[in-house]
């Protein structure tokens, strides 16, 4: 059995993460990020994602006083219990951003 810890997780992490609480809706049911990266997001939701699945979901955000959206798809690589919420961690199918320092 192989076990990861925290630290060891925070060591694979590519992109930089941003605490975020933003307003996130996963087939319908709404939940809110706690981070959210380039490559990843983290949010809490009341419905448990399967680990490996891939899940599609919303982002809301304001710009310029106007409401937008992020259709994003994600790879579930962690779930966890947030008291009585759950906790998701995705891995972008594709990345929010490109990195400019690889072109």
């Amino acid at each position: 059995m192989h076990i990861t810890t925290r630290k060891a997780q925070r060591e694979q992490r590519v992109a930089e993460r941003f605490e975020t609480a933003m307003p996130v809706s996963v087939d319908g049911v709404p939940g809110l990020t706690r981070n959210i990266s380039a490559r990843g997001v983290y949010f809490e939701t009341d419905v448990a994602q399967r680990l490996g699945a891939l899940v599609n979901f919303t982002v809301e955000y304001t710009l310029q006083g106007r409401k937008r959206y992020l259709l994003c798809e994600g790879k579930v690589v962690r779930v966890e219990q947030q008291g009585r919420r759950v906790g998701v961690a995705t891995r972008l199918v594709a990345p929010f951003f490109e990195d400019a320092s690889a072109a």
